[in-house]
């Protein structure tokens, strides 16, 4: 069997739009803003690897334990609701693995620290009254590292410097008009 050049060119082209045509999404669907119960998962994701890198770096294996099995039904659900977003489990597998590099990287650059926060984390969540976790994540600065575009606020973008995390820099507040043109008091 004989395949053309113009063929053998087109099937070329295509195998880079494969996955997005093979998983029904296209580019614009892959960077679309994510908000609600996927936004939660993600967040709540986010804290339980910050966690787990935490116990591990900071020898808190015990209170990772207790902190799953305080919040195992929240845990789950925002675990199949991962599995739904990516579609297959190795996709997630991936992003799983890409944070908990992330937050590895940080606990790396400053131990002593990393170790201090990680257990004031700790102690909120497995204090005397269980906390809400899909309140709690939606505060929590380290919950929000997700990486990802989160619909109306702006996310903290990872830039591959180092694996340090690098926030997105700040709007400067406008300047009313009047105030810039108006001449200084003497």
């Amino acid at each position: 069997m004989k395949i053309s050049r113009t063929a053998l060119l087109i099937t070329a082209l295509m195998l880079p739009a494969a996955p997005a045509i093979a998983s029904g999404k296209s580019k614009s669907a892959a960077s679309a803003c994510i908000k609600g119960r996927v936004l939660t998962a993600f967040q709540m994701r986010m804290l339980q690897t910050e966690l787990v890198v935490g116990a591990l770096s900071c020898k808190l294996t015990p209170r990772y334990n207790e902190f799953v099995t305080a919040y195992r039904p929240d845990l789950m659900s925002a675990h199949r609701t991962l599995m739904s977003h990516f579609s297959r489990e190795s996709r997630l597998e991936d992003y799983k693995s890409r944070t908990a590099n992330e937050v590895s990287q940080r606990s790396l650059a400053n131990i002593t620290e990393f170790c201090t926060y990680t257990t004031s984390l700790y102690d909120k969540l497995l204090g005397p009254e269980k906390i809400r976790l899909v309140e709690f994540v939606s505060n929590e600065p380290s919950a929000n590292r997700h990486g990802q575009n989160a619909c109306g606020t702006p996310s903290i973008v990872t830039a591959s410097s180092g694996g340090r995390l690098i926030p997105m820099p700040r709007m400067k507040p406008e300047q009313p008009a009047a105030a810039a043109t108006a001449p200084a008091a003497q």
